[in-house]
């Protein structure tokens, strides 16, 4: 079974993280948070192209099945819509082999989300 240290959503001195990311976790990516959605049993974060780099990858959907736990779910919300609102970039962790874990996550576009973090 996969556990990922979540440590709720926490500030310290201007840097935002929910989790910190087990070593398979491996991929990162930064995410200009277009939209943040709840549908279904998951929750996603879509990231948009940023200026003068666009997509750094063609998956731009990182999901988080609502079964995780609603304290994980309202953090990465949470920080998703600050990082919005902010316009500052996310750094998002993944595994590009998991997308079946969380429903409705198609592996041409979708990523189960492992840790977030936003400065």
């Amino acid at each position: 079974m996969n556990k990922l240290g979540w440590i709720g959503g926490v500030v310290v001195a201007g840097a935002a993280f929910v989790a910190v990311p087990e070593a398979k976790a491996n991929t990162q990516r930064n995410c200009a948070v277009d939209s943040v959605a709840v549908i279904d049993g998951r929750m996603h974060i879509k990231c948009a192209p940023i200026p003068g780099i666009g997509h750094t990858q063609a998956i731009y959907y990182f999901a988080l099945n609502l079964n995780e736990g609603p304290a994980k779910v309202q953090s990465l919300i949470a920080l998703a819509i600050a990082a919005k609102q902010a316009r500052k970039p996310m750094v998002l962790w993944f595994d590009m082999e998991d997308y079946k874990s969380v429903p409705g996550c198609a592996g041409s576009n979708c990523r189960r989300l492992r840790g977030a973090a936003m400065e």
